[in-house]
């Protein structure tokens, strides 16, 4: 072998084992360190458990039960015959006719929304329903539905004298939902 080979192995091995040496020195800290961390680490601490039998969980749930079966409000059950009321109307497939008030149609979405809004805000129920015709879009506001004709024209007199709107009462179709704005 060449001398400078030899001597080139002989510097890799010293290196080598100086690392081997050193290294593990450097990177765990001192003894002192170690120590101190060690000593710092808390004892566990002892939980507390409470010894329950099933009884006693049996028990609870009943308890709970009771308490919660007496604050929950009574049923109401409303045993009215409404089939045999005489202010309903059945139409032809045996469906009751209802009512709305129409009280206005208008071009602009907004104006209706206003509209609507106002009513909401005295109370009545209203809605809008969209509607296309030769002259574009139509947006009318009606108060209802109702099943009582003459509770709507109650009704309609109420607004006119609050809101000075002439409604007319028309008959309210399930099938007009569809065209139902939300809100």
């Amino acid at each position: 072998m060449d001398v400078k080979l030899k001597q080139r192995l002989l510097g890799a091995v010293i290196l080598t084992s100086l690392a081997i040496i050193v290294l593990p020195a450097l990177f765990n800290g001192s003894e002192e360190e170690r120590i101190r961390l060690k000593n710092s680490v808390p004892e566990t601490p002892q939980i507390a458990v409470d010894r329950l039998t099933v009884q006693d969980v049996a028990l609870k749930i009943e308890q709970r039960a009771r308490d919660s079966e007496a604050r929950l409000p009574r049923e109401v059950v409303d045993e009215t015959n409404y089939l045999n009321r005489s202010d309903f109307i059945f139409d032809k497939n045996n469906l009751p006719v209802n009512w709305s008030i129409r009280l206005g149609s208008f071009k602009d979405k907004q104006n209706a929304l206003r509209l609507r809004e106002t009513l909401r805000a005295k109370n009545y129920r209203s809605y809008i329903l969209y509607a296309k015709n030769n002259s574009g879009d139509l947006f009318r506001v009606f108060v209802g539905p109702s099943s009582s004709k003459s509770a709507l024209a109650e009704i309609a007199d109420k607004i006119e004298g609050t809101l000075n709107l002439k409604g007319q009462i028309v008959r309210y179709r399930i099938e007009d939902n569809k065209e139902m704005l939300s809100g």
